[in-house]
């Protein structure tokens, strides 16, 4: 089994997550910024390379997926794109767009 199913299977079955689509004060972005992708910079094996570079809308913060997310300042960030696609970033894989 690999890190992403056991990682699904554990938020879908044992953590549920609470997406929070309102700004959180001290949280990297503000619900509705335009965000680019960034090319993997953690270096994380998790990283989907199909985002590289997409840009989307900051749609929600979640904060207990059990990612080691930390409130407020690092969450997982929920990025909708064009396509009405959906995949969560850290705040170290966005760079606001402008």
């Amino acid at each position: 089994m690999n890190t992403r199913l056991l990682d699904k299977i554990i938020v879908t079955t044992i953590l549920k997550p609470f997406y929070r689509h309102y700004d959180i004060e001290g949280a990297p972005f503000k619900i509705g910024n335009t965000v680019r992708i960034l090319d993997n910079p953690n270096d994380d094996d998790t990283f989907n390379r199909k985002y590289s570079s997409r840009i989307g809308i900051v749609t929600y913060f979640e904060y207990d997926g059990g990612c080691c997310q930390t409130f407020p300042d690092d969450p997982m960030i929920g990025i909708k794109f064009r396509d009405g696609k959906i995949a969560e970033f850290w705040k170290e894989e966005l760079d606001l767009f402008i």
